[in-house]
C-alpha cells in the first residue's frame, strides 16, 4: 500500500484565497521563556499561537458554508470524508480560460478507462500548473453543468486543485449551490494529484476537525494506493 499526501503546507503568511485572512503560526512558549518553571532534564516546552480561517490551506467546505441551516464542520458525516476515491485528470484537455464541464468529465472518464459510481470521492486535476504558481488564482474551475453532473452521479465529496469550485467572477455560486446543497461535500487546495492513478481505484481519507459552528476544516488528504 502507498500513501501518497494531499495536503498542501500550511505556514506563517500562506493566504489560501485571496478574500480569505493569511494562515498565521506564532511563537508562544519557548525553551528560553518557559525553562525557569521547569526542573532539569526538562529544560521547559514550545507551544505556538495559530489564527486561521477555517477555509485556510487544503480544506473541506461544509455545506453551511453556502447552504442556510446546513451542516457545519462538526456535523459533517465522517463515512462521507473517506472511502473508495477515482481520480478524473482534466488538465489534459483543459485550458487555463476554460470551466471544467459535464462533458470534460465524461471525457476523462471514458478516456482513462474508470467510471465514477455511487457513494465514490472523485479528486479532479484540473491543470498542470503547480499551487500558488503565477496565474493559479485565474484559473477557472467547475462549471454549473460540472457540479450537476457530480449530484447525479451521486458521489459523497469531490475535491480538486483549485481554491474555489466555482469560476471566481461567478457570484452566483452554482457550483457550490449544487453540491453542497445534496450534501456533497467539496475539498479545495489538494496538491500532488498528478501521482494519483488513473486506470484503478483507491482509498481516500480527509477528516474535518470538530470545530463547532464551523463553516469548513483544514484537513489532512490522504489518498492509500494498493500497488499489486
Amino acid at each position: 500500500m502507498k500513501l501518497i499526501d494531499l495536503t498542501l503546507e500550511l505556514f506563517d503568511g500562506l493566504q489560501s484565497f485571496k478574500s480569505h485572512p493569511p494562515f498565521e503560526i506564532k511563537e508562544h512558549s519557548t525553551f528560553e521563556n518557559s525553562g525557569h518553571r521547569y526542573i532539569l532534564p526538562c529544560k521547559g516546552f514550545e507551544s505556538r499561537l495559530i489564527t486561521f480561517s477555517d477555509h485556510s490551506g487544503t480544506h473541506i467546505d461544509a455545506p453551511v458554508h453556502f447552504i442556510e441551516g446546513g451542516q457545519t464542520a462538526s456535523d459533517m458525516t465522517l463515512e462521507n470524508t473517506m472511502g473508495a476515491a477515482v481520480f478524473l485528470d482534466i488538465s489534459e484537455f483543459k485550458t487555463q480560460d476554460e470551466a471544467v464541464t459535464a462533458e470534460m468529465l465524461d471525457k476523462a472518464e471514458e478516456k482513462q478507462g474508470i467510471h465514477v459510481q455511487e457513494n465514490d470521492i472523485v479528486l479532479v486535476r484540473t491543470r498542470k500548473g503547480t499551487w500558488g504558481d503565477d496565474d493559479f488564482y485565474e484559473a477557472k474551475a467547475f462549471a454549473k453543468s460540472a457540479g450537476e453532473w457530480l449530484t447525479s452521479k451521486k458521489v459523497k465529496t469531490v475535491g480538486l486543485d483549485l481554491p474555489n469550485i466555482d469560476v471566481n467572477d461567478n457570484m452566483k455560486r452554482e457550483v457550490h449551490m449544487e453540491v453542497l446543497g445534496n450534501n456533497i461535500y467539496i475539498i479545495e487546495n489538494l496538491v500532488n494529484l498528478e501521482k494519483l492513478p488513473k486506470q484503478k481505484r483507491f482509498q481516500f481519507q480527509a477528516l474535518p476537525l470538530k470545530i463547532k459552528n464551523a463553516t469548513a476544516s483544514p484537513v489532512r488528504a490522504i489518498a492509500f494506493v494498493d500497488e499489486s
